[in-house]
């Protein structure tokens, strides 16, 4: 019984997987998005670090998931 294939026991590892990617995407965004913030807090830049910072988020957060998770 150790390789049950049951729909439940498949559901919950389909589940926390994409809890994990949901959780690389969100922590990616935010930490680099806060980077980018505080670059142009200290540059005195309007916004573009922000911008830059959501985007290279999303991106290596995108990266990510695709490398560990094999989405």
């Amino acid at each position: 019984m150790s390789d049950d294939q049951s729909p439940r026991r498949q559901g919950a590892e389909g589940a926390n997987a994409g809890y994990a990617a949901l959780g690389y995407l969100m922590s990616g965004i935010g930490l680099w998005g806060f980077l980018g913030w505080l670059l142009d807090r200290w540059l005195g830049l309007p916004h573009i670090g922000l911008m830059l910072g959501l985007v290279v988020g999303t991106a290596l957060a995108v990266y990510l998931i695709v490398k560990r998770l094999g989405a």
